[in-house]
């Protein structure tokens, strides 16, 4: 189980630096294309496509970091008053059911970019660019996420968390209230 965690951390550092690149040229072309288009009237052709392509790249492959981190959005009320036992297999069964859906989700992007990877699919706008390596990365970041969600599942069965404990907490917040507050 080790094993598996660190390849998980592995594989959600490497998603989430490619994001963390995509946010920042999402940050950085928004703001030269505005800066151009305020000068010129006009603005730099081919950063609205990259920009549609990087925001969905930042969504599925930061996916990983926020689960590494146990930091998905949840409402733990219920799950609280449970008995611990109970409690596990609550969250055993929430994130099966969150790794289904993104099986379910994953295998129809899956055909998707395998088609789009066949015609070398394109988008057009002011200049015709390639999508169909952006449809790859997304059915592999779904992927991972199914992986990571049932990882998860089966650590909430055996008791084990399956979220590195978090040094960054800000002072004066407990670690409980930073992931369930």
């Amino acid at each position: 189980m080790h094993y598996l965690r660190a390849a998980l951390q592995a594989a959600s550092d490497l998603l989430g630096r490619i994001a963390l690149v995509c946010m920042a040229f999402l940050m950085l072309a928004t703001t030269v294309d505005v800066s151009v288009r305020a000068i010129t009237g006009k603005p730099i052709s081919g950063i609205f496509e990259l920009s549609e392509l990087a925001m969905a790249l930042i969504v599925f492959l930061g996916l990983g970091w926020t689960q590494l981190d146990d930091a998905h959005i949840r409402v733990t009320a219920l799950s609280q008053l449970a008995p611990p036992r109970v409690r596990r297999l609550m969250d055993a069964l929430s994130w099966s059911a969150a790794a289904a859906a993104l099986f379910l989700l994953a295998l129809p992007a899956s055909e998707d970019a395998a088609r789009a990877f066949a015609i070398r699919e394109f988008r057009w706008g002011y200049i015709e660019f390639p999508i169909w390596w952006a449809k790859i990365a997304l059915a592999a970041g779904l992927w991972f996420g199914t992986v990571q969600m049932a990882f998860a599942a089966i650590s909430a069965l055996v008791g084990q968390p399956s979220a590195v404990p978090s040094t960054d907490t800000p002072a004066g917040m407990t670690p409980e209230f930073r992931n369930h507050g």
